[in-house]
């Protein structure tokens, strides 16, 4: 009779499973077609201390782990940049607005 009721139970498991996947589903659709659209290189740079709530980026760093380490130092936030850029494709009836990644230009400027 155990047996009975521990199957019974995992049924009625089994049916609200299927129920919440679909909505995981679509989340993960949604980000793999976000990332699909192009992938801009990520900059990282610590706050400066006198921001007051305006964001100020005072050191660049080379990767989030790096800024992170600062971060934990000096008690100051840091942000992470991606810099994108509007284009139109009017090449069909309906005009399409896209995204296009912009390169990391610290390599040139430097």
């Amino acid at each position: 009779m155990k047996g009975e009721f521990a199957s019974a139970v995992e049924s009625s498991d089994s049916k609200t499973t299927p129920e919440s996947a679909p909505s995981r589903s679509r989340k993960s659709k949604r980000r793999s077609a976000q990332s699909s659209s192009g992938c801009a290189p990520a900059r990282f740079f610590l706050s400066k201390s006198d921001s007051n709530g305006v964001p100020s980026l005072d050191r660049e760093f080379d990767s989030e782990p790096e800024a992170i380490v600062e971060s934990l130092k000096t008690g100051r936030s840091y942000f992470i940049i991606s810099e994108w850029k509007g284009l139109a494709d009017l090449s069909k009836k309906v005009p399409l607005i896209r995204k296009e990644a912009i390169g990391n230009k610290k390599a040139s400027s430097g």
